[in-house]
């Protein structure tokens, strides 16, 4: 921000105080969760729509800084894919087998930016009192972190703050940040007052933290018998954890899940990682975090080696998880409950994906159409979860069908695109979310007294493979981007 003039605010019904934020590195002992509060002006009045015209009456000039050209992340991700990767994963010689096999399979998937898009934005309300305590209420997933940044905002020693935790409204990640916390306690002391904030739904999607982009180029190779005998996969990707320090032998390990353990018995493997630099960008993790890419990436290619090998594609993995049992029933289970491999009405087709969530494994056949103008409708989608003993069977059921809703918001609609160093998106309009089109899902437990896994992200991740998988079923047209739109 370079200037701004307040009066017009100040002179509206309401407003008590104009209040401009220098921005302010978080250090905390918690790492940099919530780095780089940016500057900015914020409008303090009785009632949010007050707040809201004032905030419009502002003349604000600003410096847009060396960011202001940023853009085609797309294209700078896929300049980045001739440079070598760290190896994440190396079994056996994946180059040599490559060299000898009999059939060759390539292709190149990309992800964009993703929005947790929560149903309600960010929102905090921070009392900074005059005898040195501060009390937040806020919907936050980190009240450790959230107590940090507010004890340093507020100038005041952590043991002074309490958090008291609110219903989140929708979390999936964002809410593990703490830059909403650290403004609600600014404005509290600020103001000499208890302040509520409250972000747009435009702020809330424009200033996320999101998912990062990834550009993923696979090979494969089979033998003579249609026998897989190699998998590589190099991922180009901006890394998250490099806001908590210089990243663990140049691995960030969370843009490798689900890809350097990728489960098939493939006799070499070779998974290697080229950290992007786009600092610029805000990074966070997103439900299911790197899972959710690379099944889609994984999963998808996995059937186009079945194609390739002139195999069904349920069989397929089938007979290359024999030594993954939970993998294994899991995937079995889906199968069965789908009906995989009966006839269907004219015009839809099946698809099969399965991921983990450490230790749980999710499996689901969706059951797709797409219309003749490439509209894609899914009508159904079967899930089977092995998640070991199960605790509450309800919550399990809720957890695994909101997954899919999220998923398919993701794979059919979720994108965030940077122009001139600006995201482009801002609400529902042109960041829509799963709501009229949601499918029937039916959700399957795997009897099991395997080790107890969590069931809050693991339904997302094949979720947008089995889509795709299904639209190729369909149509005979492949999904390497997305999100999905229209099939041309």
């Amino acid at each position: 921000m370079k200037s701004f003039d307040a009066a017009r605010a100040r002179a509206l019904p309401g407003v008590r105080h104009v209040v401009q934020l220098e921005s302010t590195p978080w250090t905390g002992t918690g790492g940099a969760w919530g780095v780089g509060t940016e500057s900015g002006i914020a409008v303090v009045a009785d009632t949010y729509w007050q707040a809201v015209e004032g905030r419009r009456a502002l003349q604000i000039t600003w410096d847009e800084g060396a960011n202001a050209t940023l853009g085609d992340i797309p294209g700078k991700l896929a300049s980045l894919a001739s440079q070598a990767g760290v190896s994440a994963r190396k079994d056996g010689d994946a180059s040599a087998a490559l060299a000898g096999a009999a059939k060759k399979i390539d292709a190149v998937y990309t992800v964009p930016f993703l929005h947790h898009a929560t149903m309600e934005p960010m929102n905090c309300t921070a009392h900074v009192r005059a005898d040195g305590t501060c009390d937040v209420w806020g919907p936050t997933q980190n009240q450790t972190r959230a107590q940090e940044v507010a004890a340093e905002a507020a100038g005041v020693p952590k043991e002074k703050v309490r958090i008291h935790t609110t219903l989140l409204g929708g979390g999936f990640g964002r809410r593990l940040e703490s830059d909403f916390v650290a403004e609600a306690v600014r404005l509290s002391k600020a103001a000499n007052a208890p302040v509520k904030v409250i972000w747009s739904r435009e702020d809330d999607t424009k200033h996320g933290f999101y998912r990062p982009a990834t550009y993923n180029r696979l090979r494969a190779g089979l033998d003579a018998q249609n026998k897989p005998v190699a998998w590589t996969h190099h991922i180009v990707a901006p890394p998250i954890l490099l806001k908590f320090g210089p990243l663990q032998n140049g691995i960030d390990r969370t843009l490798i899940d689900g890809a350097a353990d990728v489960p098939y018995a493939f006799p070499n493997v070779f998974v290697d990682q080229v950290a992007a630099d786009l600092p610029a960008i805000p990074l966070g993790f997103w439900r299911s975090v790197g899972a959710s890419q690379n099944a889609f990436v994984v999963e998808s290619f996995m059937d186009e080696l079945a194609v390739a090998a002139g195999r069904d594609p349920y069989e397929f993995r089938r007979e290359l998880l024999q030594a993954k049992p939970r993998h294994l029933r899991t995937l079995e289970l889906a199968a069965t409950k789908a009906g995989w491999g009966t006839p269907l009405p004219a015009g839809h087709a099946r698809g099969i994906a399965i991921a983990e969530w450490e230790p749980t494994t999710c499996a689901e056949v969706a059951e797709v159409s797409v219309a003749p103008d490439g509209t894609v409708r899914v009508h159904r989608v079967v899930c089977a979860v092995d998640c070991g003993p199960v605790v509450n069977p309800d919550t399990l059921e809720a957890q695994m069908q909101g997954g899919v809703a999220f998923g398919l918001s993701a794979a059919l609609y979720g994108e965030i695109t940077i122009e001139n160093g600006r995201v482009q998106q801002g609400n529902f309009t042109d960041y829509p979310v799963l709501i009229p089109e949601m499918p029937v899902v039916e959700v399957y437990t795997v009897p099991s007294t395997d080790t107890l896994g969590g069931i809050g992200e693991p339904s997302v991740p094949p979720t947008a493979p089995a889509v795709c998988n299904a639209i190729f079923a369909a149509t005979g047209k492949r999904i390497r981007s997305l999100p999905i739109g229209k099939v041309s």
